[in-house]
């Protein structure tokens, strides 16, 4: 799940710098991803008592996919 809410984030992210024609979307992009995959655990965390590092970085692997398609 965290894997496609990475993807999700990453595809809406690229969608919007690029319809914005922001400069260096592709650090926007990466910014947006670690953002959302960070907040959540830190969401967690507050929650639940638990942040689960491998939960964030599976977010940010598929955050890969907006991120390289941003260099398109």
């Amino acid at each position: 799940m965290h894997f496609w809410a990475g993807v999700s984030v990453s595809i809406a992210a690229l969608v919007l710098f690029k319809a914005l024609e922001v400069q260096h979307c592709w650090l926007w992009v990466l910014t947006a991803v670690l953002t959302a995959a960070i907040g959540k655990e830190i969401k967690d965390l507050l929650d639940y008592g638990k942040f689960d590092w491998r939960d964030a970085a599976y977010t940010v692997i598929g955050g890969g996919v907006g991120f390289l398609l941003s260099f398109s």
